[in-house]
């Protein structure tokens, strides 16, 4: 009997470490809205978070950038794909996508708004004017859910 207990009791420490390990406090199983993620940013850099929202735009010319608003034209995200992930459908636009990826911090000085700036037709992207300048998300994936 004495085994049993012991065993039970193994168990269930054993299940409750194992349920705890990884967790900060910073990471959520649930998505964010775009505006949770401004709202939060400054404690989520570096972070991998789920972020939802509706797409405005998807570069024409690299793909590789797609835009996602908030409540308000003025709460809007930057999510930057890579080699590994690739181009964005355009049809997202006018979805709402969810995005999984590390939310960075952009660089400030003179210099740093043109690494993250492109141009279509000889002119900025007004999208990307609109979007948040801090911060942006390195896509790891996406997903049209609507």
């Amino acid at each position: 009997m004495y085994k049993k207990i012991s065993s039970s009791i193994l168990f269930m420490l054993t299940t409750t470490l194992l349920l705890s390990v990884g967790c900060n406090g910073k990471k959520t199983s649930e998505p964010l809205n775009v505006d949770e993620l401004l709202t939060n940013a400054t404690s989520l850099v570096g972070e991998t978070v789920v972020v939802e929202g509706l797409c405005t735009h998807v570069c024409s010319k690299s793909g590789m950038k797609l835009f996602l608003q908030g409540s308000t034209e003025t709460k809007t995200v930057r999510a930057e794909s890579d080699a590994t992930l690739g181009k964005f459908d355009p049809a997202s636009v006018d979805m709402k996508v969810r995005v999984r990826g590390t939310l960075l911090e952009e660089e400030t000085g003179e210099n740093s708004h043109a690494s993250h700036t492109h141009v279509e037709e000889g002119q900025i992207c007004e999208t990307e004017q609109t979007a948040e300048k801090t911060y942006y998300l390195a896509a790891e994936s996406y997903q049209i859910i609507d």
